[in-house]
């Protein structure tokens, strides 16, 4: 509110309260609208203190993939409406064609057929991705992680380079990988041992995107997890409970390092939780029975629907079976179903989280500004 002479109750208040107060509780669309307000409040948000503090404090929600873009979980998690909404819209033409490839701090990579993009939702930044150059004849680039480098505080990403085999008797070369610096040029080979039964160390981000987790990338590979230190950028192996057999999956459990497990029924979710992460030691946590998971309607318990799980928080989970997608908690007692709100239930449940920020690139700032093959509408 103003008085007669246009001061604000802010005007009485010193700017670092301001700033540090009120400011840093607010989402980040709201953050980026008060800048224009005060110079002082656009100085104050764009420090890179404010910016990484501002983003630790947002949720990690799960992104949902639609035939009509990516969507995630109103905010908060407990809101009343637990319709999903789109925060990138395709367009009519690309829709059946972009893949989306990873998320990290409030960053997102995509692409459509060989150009990959990045963009903030947020801040609804868009540029164009460099990547590592393709191997000669038939052979194809992908994204295999998305990371924050710890000492240097680049964002990196290491892809995946391999040659596609048109006959199935030619030989089959195994990948290279490099670590590239977003916006750069000079990719860096990353030597790797063979390190899972698939005969290569990590899958494509875009299928099995891996757990961020203690400064490391991690991958449910075969009967083991592949690590990749963030810090040396180099791959090692884990070990994982040998009884939980192959169909596993890694979760983030708020902040810890969870596997999940279903049995060739797909009727019973197990969840053990890495208890010492240098000794590698795992325990039991619960099992989510979905025969006894009193859904509204029934939940369709045919064979061929294999149950996909997340964790929104500590003890809520969403499930996707099918095409049906719900939440419930830990103890398996159904909290309703998830909906978009404006279009067909058609719903893709990845293991890609988005954790909004108002993180810049020089990229974005280098790059004219285009139009990349989505839209943002957060």
């Amino acid at each position: 509110m103003s008085d007669s002479s246009g001061a604000t109750v802010f005007d009485d208040l010193p700017e670092w309260l301001i700033v540090d107060e009120i400011l840093f509780r607010l989402p980040p669309k709201d953050v980026l609208r008060c800048r224009a307000v005060r110079r002082s409040w656009r100085s104050g948000t764009s420090t890179d203190k404010f910016i990484l503090d501002h983003h630790r404090r947002q949720p990690s929600l799960p992104i949902i993939e639609h035939q009509m873009g990516i969507c995630r979980l109103p905010v908060p998690s407990g809101a009343s409406d637990k319709r999903i909404r789109l925060f990138v819209r395709y367009t009519p033409v690309t829709r059946v064609d972009v893949i989306h490839h990873g998320a990290c701090d409030g960053l997102l990579i995509l692409s459509l057929q060989h150009d990959f993009y990045i963009c903030n939702p947020a801040t609804r930044r868009c540029a164009s991705l460099p990547h590592p150059p393709r191997r000669p004849g038939i052979s194809s680039v992908s994204v295999v992680g998305f990371y924050r480098h710890p000492t240097s505080g680049e964002h990196r990403v290491l892809w995946a380079v391999y040659s596609i085999c048109i006959m199935s008797q030619a030989a089959v070369e195994s990948p290279d990988y490099f670590v590239l610096t977003v916006g750069s040029h000079q990719p860096r080979l990353i030597q790797w041992p063979i390190v899972s039964e698939q005969g290569y160390p990590a899958a494509e981000s875009s299928i099995c995107p891996p757990v961020h987790h203690r400064g490391s990338l991690h991958w449910a590979m075969g009967r083991s997890i592949t690590v990749f230190d963030t810090v040396a950028e180099t791959f090692r192996q884990m070990s994982r409970p040998a009884q939980l057999g192959d169909m596993v999956s890694l979760l983030d459990m708020g902040g810890a390092l969870a596997l999940s497990s279903t049995t060739r029924e797909f009727v019973t979710l197990d969840v053990w939780v890495l208890q010492d992460y240098d000794a590698e030691t795992w325990g039991f946590q619960y099992r989510i029975n979905l025969r006894a998971v009193e859904a509204a309607p029934p939940l369709n318990l045919r064979a061929d629907f294999v149950p996909r799980m997340v964790a929104i928080d500590e003890r809520e989970l969403l499930i996707q079976m099918g095409w049906r997608l719900f939440r419930c908690d830990i103890d398996g007692t159904f909290l309703g179903n998830v909906e978009i709100k404006e279009h067909e239930n058609y719903l893709t449940l990845t293991r890609h989280r988005l954790q909004e920020s108002m993180v810049s690139l020089p990229l974005f700032e280098r790059q004219q500004e285009e139009d990349p093959p989505f839209l943002i509408v957060l």
